[in-house]
C-alpha cells in the first residue's frame, strides 16, 4: 500500500507540471501518420527560459505525452518539473511544426523524457533515465510509430575528465542499446551540440563532450547532427533562449529529415535510390508559376530513362556520402526544359560523385517551359544546402553544380547570375549565397542565341566560379555554345577548363561508347585539384 500510495503522489506531482489551459489531442487512426519522437537528454531539452511562453499558437496535431501516457494538445513547458526550476521552452515545439510544415499530412507526438542536471551515466543501458525512456516509448508506441529520437546533453559530463572522455562511448552504446531494445535498428537519432557560452570555469571539458558528439554524429549510422552555433544563452552561461531554441528546433528537423526515408511529396515521381527527399519551397510559399497539369512520366516514354514532367512541387533528392564536412554537388538532369531526366542524368550521376566522397542532391526542377521557376529552384537548393550544411555533414565553403543539356544551361545560368537573386526571401535560408563555388556543365545547351553569340543571361565579367565543360564535336546542335563560353571565360581570364572530344553525341550520361566516354576521368581529376 505504501508503495502504491507513493507512486499515486508522484503521478500527481508529475502531471501538475504540466501547462493549464492544455487540451486533450487526439491522435490519428492511422498509427503510420503518427510519428512519435523521443526528447531525451537534460536541462538543455527541457528548456528553461520561460520568456515568451505566453506566446504560444496551438497546432492540434502537435501533441505530448504525459507522465501518464495520454496526449495533450502541446504546449511549453511540455517537461516536467524537476527540484525547484521550472521548465520552460524547448526545441521539442519547433522541432515540430518545422516537421509538420514538411508534411502538413502528419500528426507529430513528443515524448518528453529530459531531466536536468544529469549525467551520461544515467542515460546508458541499466541506467534509471534510460529504463524510464524506454518505457515511456514503449508506452508511446501504442498510439503511433516511434520515428526518432532527439538527444540534446553533455553539460554536465563537460565538468568532470572522466566522464568527458567516456562520453563518445556512452552515447554510443545509448544509440545501439536503444534501437535494440526498441527493435528499430536504424532508428533516426539527431544530436544536439552543447551551448558554445558554457562557462570554462564549470564546464572546464566542455570541447572533449563538444568533439565526442561531432564524432557520434559522423561515425554512427543513422545519425543526425543540430549544431547550437550562433545561438545564445538566456543569460546564465548555461541554458538556450527561449529565442534560441526555437532556431534549435529548426536545426533538430532539418537534420532529421535528412534521415526520413519518404519522399517529400508523396505524389511525385521519386528519384531512384535517394535517401530522402526535401522540398525546395516551404508551403505555398513557392514564387512563379507550378505546371497545368499533375506531374508524371513524360510520354511517349522510352526505356532508357526516367523522364518526369509537370513538375510543381521542386525537390532536393539527397545521396550522401559517408564522413564529415564533405563537398556537395546539386545534379541538374537535362530534357530540354520540358522534362527532366531523374536517373540517367540524376540519380546515376549522384551515385558517381558519392564514389568521390561527395554528397550529392538531385534537383527536380519546374518543369515543361518554365526556365524562370527552374532558376529559381535552382538559386533556393543552392541556399537550402548551404543553410543546412553542418546538419547534412556538408562544408559549406564546397557546394558547386554540375548540369546536363538543359540542365547545363540552368547550372552555368546560376554560375552567372548569382548577384541578382530570381525571387523574394521566403526565410532565413534566403540570406546566403546562390553562387555555386564550382560547375561543371555536360554537353550543356542554349548557351548560343542562334547567331552566333552568347545566350542572353550570361555574363563572362560576372565572378563565375571555377567551370568545367564537356562537349563533343558531333554534338552539332550544341558544340557552338560552349566553344563561345569557352571563348568568353578566356577573355575574361575566368577559371575555366574544356573538355572537348571528337565524338560523344549528346545525352549520354555516364554510358557513352565513344571518345567522350573519357569525360568521367578527367572530371574527376578536375575535381580534385580543387580539392574536391
Amino acid at each position: 500500500m505504501h508503495t502504491f500510495l507513493r507512486q499515486f503522489l508522484l503521478s500527481i506531482l508529475l502531471c501538475s507540471s504540466l501547462s493549464f489551459g492544455q487540451t486533450a489531442g487526439s491522435p490519428p487512426a492511422d498509427k503510420e501518420r503518427f510519428h512519435i519522437y523521443l526528447l531525451m537528454g537534460q536541462s538543455n531539452m527541457a528548456g528553461r527560459d520561460t520568456r515568451q511562453l505566453d506566446k504560444q499558437v496551438d497546432d492540434h496535431r502537435v501533441l505530448a505525452m504525459t507522465p501518464d501516457g495520454r496526449w495533450l494538445v502541446a504546449r511549453d513547458p511540455i517537461h516536467q518539473k524537476d527540484g525547484r526550476i521550472e521548465p520552460g521552452a524547448g526545441p521539442g515545439i519547433p522541432f515540430a511544426l518545422e516537421m509538420r510544415r514538411a508534411d502538413p499530412s502528419a500528426t507529430i507526438g513528443l515524448v518528453p523524457c529530459a531531466v536536468g542536471g544529469t549525467p551520461m551515466k544515467r542515460w546508458i543501458k541499466g541506467g534509471d533515465l534510460y529504463q524510464r525512456a524506454l518505457g515511456r516509448a514503449r508506452l508511446a508506441s501504442e498510439a503511433g510509430t516511434i520515428a526518432g529520437v532527439l538527444w540534446l546533453q553533455g553539460e554536465t559530463d563537460a565538468t568532470k575528465e572522466p566522464w568527458a572522455n567516456a562520453y563518445q562511448a556512452r552515447l554510443s552504446s545509448m544509440i545501439r542499446d536503444l534501437r535494440k531494445d526498441l527493435g528499430k535498428a536504424d532508428l533516426p537519432v539527431v544530436v544536439g551540440q552543447i551551448g558554445g557560452f558554457l562557462s570554462e570555469k564549470r564546464q572546464p571539458y566542455a570541447d572533449t563532450v563538444r568533439t565526442a558528439i561531432r564524432k557520434v554524429a559522423g561515425e554512427v549510422p543513422h545519425v543526425g547532427y543540430a549544431d547550437s552555433k550562433g545561438l545564445d544563452d538566456k543569460g546564465d552561461s548555461l541554458h538556450f533562449s527561449a529565442k534560441a531554441q526555437h532556431e534549435f528546433g529548426i536545426r533538430f528537423a532539418h537534420a532529421m529529415r535528412v534521415m526520413a526515408p519518404e519522399s517529400a511529396n508523396d505524389n511525385a515521381t521519386n528519384v531512384p535510390g535517394a535517401a530522402m527527399a526535401v522540398n525546395v519551397w516551404p508551403t505555398d510559399r513557392m514564387p512563379g508559376k507550378p505546371a497545368r497539369e499533375t506531374e508524371t512520366r513524360h510520354e511517349p516514354e522510352r526505356n532508357d530513362a526516367i523522364r518526369v514532367t509537370n513538375v510543381s512541387h521542386p525537390t532536393l533528392s539527397m545521396f550522401p556520402a559517408k564522413g564529415d564536412k564533405r563537398p556537395a554537388v546539386i545534379v541538374c538532369p537535362g530534357g530540354g526544359y520540358r522534362y527532366t531526366v531523374v536517373d540517367k542524368e540524376g540519380s546515376e550521376i549522384a551515385a558517381w560523385l558519392n564514389s568521390r566522397g561527395i554528397t550529392a542532391f538531385v534537383l527536380k526542377y519546374r518543369s515543361p517551359h518554365n526556365r524562370e521557376g527552374a532558376l529559381q529552384d535552382l538559386q533556393r537548393s543552392i541556399r537550402l544546402v548551404r543553410e543546412n550544411a553542418d546538419a547534412w555533414h556538408i562544408d559549406g565553403s564546397r557546394i558547386g553544380v554540375i548540369g546536363f543539356s538543359a540542365g547545363g544551361h540552368l547550372a552555368t545560368m546560376a554560375s552567372n547570375g548569382f548577384a541578382k537573386s530570381s525571387y523574394q526571401p521566403v526565410d532565413s535560408a534566403d540570406k546566403q549565397s546562390p553562387r555555386p563555388d564550382f560547375a561543371i556543365l555536360v554537353y550543356p545547351a542554349y548557351l548560343d542565341d542562334g547567331k552566333g553569340a552568347l545566350s542572353k543571361g550570361l555574363d563572362p565579367s560576372a565572378d563565375i566560379p571555377p567551370t568545367l565543360i564537356v562537349h563533343s564535336d558531333d554534338d552539332e546542335r550544341f558544340i557552338l555554345g560552349s566553344t563561345l563560353y569557352d571563348a568568353a571565360l578566356t577573355r575574361a581570364g575566368k577559371p575555366h577548363k574544356f573538355l572537348r572530344y571528337a565524338s560523344g553525341g549528346h545525352g549520354y550520361g555516364l554510358h557513352c561508347q565513344r571518345e567522350a566516354k573519357a569525360w568521367p576521368q578527367d572530371a574527376a581529376a578536375w575535381l580534385e585539384k580543387l580539392g574536391m
